[in-house]
């Protein structure tokens, strides 16, 4: 990886764990949040005095950054792939028609070995969370029922249907849940259709 992809990264990290500091800062009371923002400012003063009397504190303040910073924009960047290819593993499975039922979706996921515990309203929550509409009544080959409709997914994802012969990688969404995804889903396209097979992660 490149100095200039290394920086790069730092600097994504460095603004997400900036957003995370202010949503940890602001939100509650105003009490509250202004006793947050004395305890900040008077810890901030206090490692500002030590890191000026020993330099090399403040190296290892600035390292430390560095790495959690890192670390963050990593899982970022590995959760936005992660979303981007379960959005993928979507857009194959509605195919040629106007979209997918989420009881299909949910028979997908069971039929690779995950969330056999869930239902129709999880499948409606992650789908919702990665910000693709959901209809109440959608009509897919014949069956009416819940379902993502073909234009609302491109609307808001650009996707297209994967080649016949392609893969397609459907990692779980990371960060929708805490620990809720073991394996990894892929979708393999065939000349007899479409088949899923569960990886370990």
């Amino acid at each position: 990886m490149g100095l200039r992809r290394v920086l790069a990264r730092i600097a994504g990290g460095s603004g997400l764990l900036a957003r995370q500091f202010g949503r940890w800062l602001l939100p509650g009371t105003g009490k509250a949040a202004a006793g947050r923002l004395t305890g900040t400012l008077a810890g901030t003063w206090m490692l500002g005095g030590m890191a000026l009397a020993a330099p090399g504190l403040m190296w290892a303040l600035a390292g430390g950054w560095c790495v959690a910073a890192w670390r963050t924009g990593a899982a970022e960047a590995r959760a936005q792939a992660a979303q981007a290819a379960f959005v993928q593993w979507i857009r194959d499975q509605i195919g040629d028609r106007n979209g997918v039922l989420l009881a299909e979706l949910l028979a997908g996921l069971h039929a690779a070995d995950m969330h056999l515990d869930w239902d129709v309203t999880d499948v409606r929550a992650v789908v919702e969370r990665l910000g693709i509409p959901v209809r109440d009544s959608l009509k897919v080959a014949g069956s009416v029922s819940i379902g993502v409709h073909v234009d609302d997914l491109t609307a808001v994802w650009d996707v297209q249907l994967s080649p016949p012969s392609g893969k397609v990688h459907n990692p779980s969404p990371a960060g929708l849940t805490s620990d809720n995804y073991p394996t990894t889903p892929r979708v393999e396209r065939t000349a007899e259709g479409a088949q899923i097979t569960v990886y370990p992660v």
